[in-house]
């Protein structure tokens, strides 16, 4: 008997091409010193636009100078809130998720009915890619 060589085969696969993280590294004809990711730019603006509704509820907040207050503790926040996950997800979008959770209605699911004919048979056909031959 001849002895049968392994022929292994290599499925290359471009998934990874859609999870590329998107960048700005330039605004205009300014090139920034490091690149900015998008989302980041929209949670800063949006922990400021909290500061300086804080500041107006709680006047104490205005003793911090405005350096710390606008630019150090927003910047911090969005540090921690990128690195944190919460069940696997990013905290805003965590949030949001439960805020849909809470405004959507409710449904469930009632139990399936029992078939009485035991004789048929069902075959499930998901036609979900090319069958391979």
């Amino acid at each position: 008997m001849a002895e049968e060589k392994k022929q292994s085969v290599t499925v290359y696969s471009y998934r990874k091409v859609w999870f590329v993280e998107k960048k700005i590294y330039a605004f205009q004809n300014i090139v920034l010193p490091f690149p900015i990711a998008p989302y980041e730019v929209l949670e800063f603006l949006a922990v400021v636009g909290a500061m300086l509704v804080m500041g107006r509820i709680f006047p104490i907040l205005n003793n911090i100078p405005v350096v710390l207050r606008y630019g150090m503790l927003p910047y911090v926040t969005v540090k921690y809130l990128m690195k944190v996950k919460l069940d696997g997800k990013n905290p805003v979008k965590y949030f949001c998720g439960y805020l849909r959770f809470l405004f959507t209605r409710k449904e469930c699911i009632e139990r399936f009915r029992i078939c009485r004919d035991h004789g048929v048979t069902v075959r499930i056909n998901w036609n979900c890619g090319r069958r391979l031959e």
